[in-house]
């Protein structure tokens, strides 16, 4: 291999001569190979290199090139097949990512980390229910790794599978009790199968976590204004507020909790707050529904 990857760099460089000269970077490359007679059961190794060296020098398109080729040579080779998959990542190729794990998966079919990858390129490539697959694959063979359950349960959510995304779910709470971002994804699930209850108690559960994070307050203060407790949604929505006085979206469901609870001058007060962030549709609405009950 250390003679593959010094011919890759006089590759390189006679190639981009050749390129500027108005020449294809790969055929030129193809054509120096040729002449230097290298053969035929190196040429795998060969692409496989190259399509690394271009990758370091950001020739994202030559890289890619190289690894299809390099790849569609020797799918069953091991470093030839990690290569390529890195490759394929890191240009955006996530498809062609997808395929060279499932090539290695052959090769080592206890590699767990493997179908996490796989399931992380076939969903960024579109196809979610090969991804979820994967996902599976990779919670049930490594039960112990929060990363993996947890990414199940979010492809499985992405996709309506609630009952499934509430096992993988509750997998991941068991290994991390603690995780407001795993209740706060199982309130969302309940409350779409308009299990309510449940949804605001683990939404509250998660606020009493993590009671300063943003995002954690607007869902609890949104269950609560949709299931009639405008008292408690104010009083969460309030301190959230305090503590991020930006934060438009907290403002905007404070001004319906207030307005919700009779108190319309402090709705209004909020609304108008949303004003400096200048003014997005809904601010502009939530706005003028507070003046026209005024």
């Amino acid at each position: 291999m250390s003679d593959v990857g010094n011919i890759c760099e006089e590759a390189i460089g006679t190639a981009a001569s050749s390129h500027a000269a108005g020449v294809g970077f790969i055929e030129a490359c193809r054509h120096y190979v040729a002449q230097r007679g290298l053969p035929e059961n190196h040429l795998s190794a060969f692409y496989c290199r190259l399509s690394e060296a271009l990758m370091h020098r950001g020739r994202s398109e030559d890289a890619v090139a190289c690894a299809r080729l390099a790849f569609a040579s020797s799918p069953e080779k091991e470093e030839i097949a990690n290569t390529c998959a890195w490759v394929f990542s890191n240009c955006g190729q996530h498809a062609d990512a997808a395929a060279t794990y499932e090539s290695l998966l052959k090769i080592r079919p206890r590699w767990v980390e493997g179908h996490r990858h796989a399931s992380g390129s076939f969903a960024a490539a579109g196809q979610i229910e090969r991804a979820i697959l994967h996902a599976k694959a990779a919670s049930d063979g490594d039960p112990n790794s929060f990363e993996f359950t947890f990414h199940a349960g979010c492809l499985l959510e992405s996709t309506t599978q609630y009952d499934d995304a509430l096992v993988y779910f509750g997998r991941a709470l068991a290994i991390d009790p603690g995780n407001a971002a795993v209740l706060r994804r199982m309130s969302g699930i309940k409350f779409a199968l308009e299990q309510c209850d449940d949804a605001v108690n683990l939404a509250l559960r998660a606020l009493s976590l993590t009671p300063d994070d943003p995002l954690n307050a607007q869902h609890a203060g949104e269950l609560l204004l949709r299931v009639g407790r405008f008292d408690e949604a104010a009083c969460i929505m309030l301190a959230a507020v305090d503590a991020h006085p930006n934060d438009s979206v907290g403002l905007r469901l404070l001004s319906a909790a207030q307005m919700l609870c009779g108190r319309t001058e402090d709705a209004l007060m909020q609304s108008i707050a949303l004003l400096p962030s200048r003014l997005s549709m809904q601010n502009t609405i939530c706005i003028g529904r507070t003046c026209c009950i005024a």
